[in-house]
This record gives structure tokens, C-alpha cells and sequence, in this order.
């Protein structure tokens, strides 16, 4: 059993993690989990996908999901927090810039031109962007499993 991270850990996993797993459900019910970039403001998590993308429209029909941040390769290694909460469209312009800035000051060297993409992509990644918050409606769920006491030989 791993052993929970507080507050200040918490703050600093998300705050240095880069990766995001997010579910939604989609209309049939199912879990729908896609890997992305996300940016830790605010006690909060940020997020965006296109207007018309399939997680979007998933949030727009049932706003609860559920978001992981993960690391580590092995057991002894896995460190994680779970948040479930409901996300929350940021139509505030203030809260979408300090967004975007942290977005880009966070992944810049990570992005691929769009001039390198096939021109079915760039033409995906030319439309609309939303801005999302996740608000957690429950207590999160974390481990880290470094804090366990393994018994020695």
C-alpha cells in the first residue's frame, strides 16, 4: 500500500509534472482517457482541447472527470495523485492569458511546428482551442510508494 502525500508534496508534483491523463465519459457511458499537457495555477488544474474535439463534447454532455499524473517505472518508484472533480469551461480572458502564457513557457521546446505536420493535422490543430479547469468534488487520491518501509534481508 503507498503512502499519501500532503498538501505541499501535492502542490510540487503538479506544479513539476508533465503529463496529464484525462477521463471523460463518453455518450455511451464508457471511460475516455487521453494523455495531456496541462499547467498546475492556482491550487488548480488547466487543461485545453479543441472545440469540437471528442473529449470536449464528452465534458459538454457530463462535466465529471477524473485526471492522473503519474511517475516512476517501478513499484518502488510510482509516485501519483488522482484528482475527480468536474471540469469547468475558463471563458474569463485574464484567467485563458495566464493560461496560455504558462502553457507556453511550459511546453515550447516540447511543440512541433505545424509546418512539420502532415496537412490533415495542421488543418486539426488550426481549429478553436477551449481552455478547461478541473474543480476536485472529492478528497484526491495519492501515493507515493519511495515512503514505504521495505523490510531488509
Amino acid at each position: 500500500m503507498g503512502i499519501r502525500l500532503d498538501e505541499d508534496e501535492i502542490d510540487d508534483f503538479l506544479d513539476k509534472g508533465h503529463t496529464l491523463i484525462l477521463t471523460t465519459i463518453d455518450k455511451d457511458g464508457y471511460p475516455h482517457s487521453t494523455p495531456l499537457w496541462f499547467v498546475y495555477m492556482d491550487g488548480l488544474i488547466y487543461t485545453r482541447g479543441r472545440r469540437r474535439g471528442q473529449k470536449t463534447l464528452n465534458i459538454q454532455r457530463n462535466p465529471k472527470v477524473s485526471c492522473l499524473v503519474e511517475e516512476g517505472d517501478r513499484w518502488r518508484d510510482l509516485k501519483a495523485v488522482m484528482i475527480r472533480g468536474r471540469a469547468e469551461e475558463v471563458t474569463d480572458p485574464e484567467e485563458q492569458a495566464r493560461f496560455q502564457k504558462r502553457d507556453q513557457k511550459k511546453y515550447k521546446k516540447f511543440r512541433e511546428p505545424q509546418s512539420n505536420m502532415p496537412k490533415a493535422s495542421q488543418a486539426h490543430y488550426s481549429t478553436p482551442w477551449i481552455i478547461f479547469k478541473i474543480v476536485s468534488e472529492k478528497r484526491s487520491a495519492t501515493w507515493d510508494n519511495k515512503k514505504i518501509k521495505l523490510a531488509t534481508s
